[in-house]
């Protein structure tokens, strides 16, 4: 395989997708629906193969940061940091091949170097040309008893009915009762994105429909989510739907009382025909540094067909799952103490990003906030920084209290 590197450098794209929800294009006559059969469009969506360009881009008021490639931070935390913040604070162009649910590739397109996910059968790839360093992972043969992989590109796995009326019954459970997904993972399609907001929809979001559109050359219904929950700092979200798939084409998402996207994935080209085979076929170019890696015993119970890991080779285990309080738009997901090492709060590239506040640090953005306690307890979501702390500060006085009573009852 020839690596090529990126020619278009993202900012290109950035301004016109960061304009508005979705840029205004010729009148688009579809069908009449329902914001109900909108949505099930989506969870009925069958799409096995495609190949495309998609954007995401970034205005969450962030100071812009260079995404950096591996081994060019003291640590591998303290990389994947800032290799977080890059996504978080700089446009990307990423481009996607699928087909069925073990082929799969993606590639992080930047100026100067190309970030590699490829997946064949149960053969996984990974590449930086930054550093020329390749790393192969294989996974396991066998799901679990009763599993049922997801398509590559259907944001449900088995294509089912909904009711008539807007629910998230039709999306995996992997995707429901999850707080609102937060941007920054280049793995985020349009349509694993899409499945997150929609899988969470109730009565804390009001579903309406915005005007027909185009996107990517393809004629689409546009979805609009809008928070009903008070103290948010989400205002709505955009979804491009493919009229004839029911394929989520873009999500765009826009901060409480402002008239620009703060986060956007969409499609600028796509092909839903079966890309060929050599796009999933990789060979590590000449003098490249390849490690062969093993999965993580955290991914090996669960791992099933149709699924990238979902941890990086050489990264500790996962750790208990966080709690949430809080409700709809406005949930905040918290987790245990000692989360968070002090070393990952020394990356120079987090600390221009951090801010100094009482009883730890934070991080304010236009779509969510994160505050990390003196403890290494992380409290994230789509709330101001004062929910947060709040949060906190009740938190710290219930663990007071308890300590107290147990105290009492020796």
């Amino acid at each position: 395989m020839r690596w090529m590197p990126a020619a278009v450098t993202p900012v290109v794209v950035a301004a016109a997708v960061l304009a508005g929800p979705i840029q205004a294009s010729a009148p688009v006559s579809l069908p009449t629906k329902t914001p109900a059969q909108v949505v099930a469009l989506v969870a009925g969506s069958d799409v096995q193969a495609l190949s495309g360009t998609f954007e995401q881009t970034v205005g969450l008021g962030l100071p812009q940061l260079p995404d950096v490639g591996p081994g060019t931070s003291s640590s591998s935390t303290n990389t994947a940091t800032e290799q977080l913040l890059g996504l978080l604070t700089m446009p990307h162009t990423l481009r996607v091949y699928l087909e069925g649910a073990t082929n799969q590739r993606m590639q992080v397109l930047d100026t100067l170097k190309e970030t590699d996910v490829v997946r064949q059968g149960n053969t996984v790839w990974t590449y930086d040309s930054a550093t020329n360093s390749a790393t192969s992972l294989t996974l396991p043969a066998a799901a679990p008893s009763g599993a049922t992989p997801p398509s590559a590109t259907s944001p449900s796995a088995t294509s089912p009915k909904m009711p008539g009326h807007v629910g998230p019954d039709a999306f995996p459970p992997d995707a429901r009762g999850a707080p609102l997904p937060l941007p920054g993972s280049p793995a985020a399609t349009p349509a694993q994105l899409a499945a997150r907001f929609l899988a969470n929809i109730g009565p804390s979001t009001q579903v309406a429909l915005g005007p027909n559109t185009s996107v990517a050359g393809r004629d689409a219904y546009e979805l609009v989510l809008s928070p009903r929950t008070a103290g948010t700092l989400v205002g709505k979200v955009s979804i491009a739907v493919d009229a004839a798939t029911g394929l989520p084409l873009g999500v765009w998402v826009q901060a409480t009382g402002a008239d620009t996207t703060a986060f956007a994935v969409a499609f600028s080209t796509l092909d839903l025909t079966a890309p060929p085979a050599s796009a999933f076929t990789f060979t590590p170019p000449p003098g490249a540094t390849v490690t062969k890696a093993s999965p993580p015993s955290s991914l090996l119970p669960r791992a099933m067909p149709g699924t990238l890991p979902g941890t990086l080779p050489g990264t500790a285990q996962a750790p208990a799952a966080p709690t949430t309080s809080g409700t709809g738009w406005a949930t905040i997901v918290t987790t245990d103490a000692g989360t968070v090492p002090g070393s990952l709060l020394a990356s120079p590239a987090l600390a221009q990003v951090l801010q100094s506040v009482p009883g730890g640090q934070a991080l304010e953005t236009s779509l969510f906030s994160a505050l990390v306690t003196t403890d290494g307890r992380l409290y994230a979501g789509a709330v101001p920084l004062a929910a947060l702390q709040q949060a906190a500060q009740q938190a710290a006085a219930q663990q007071a209290a308890a300590q107290q009573a147990a105290a009492a009852g020796r």
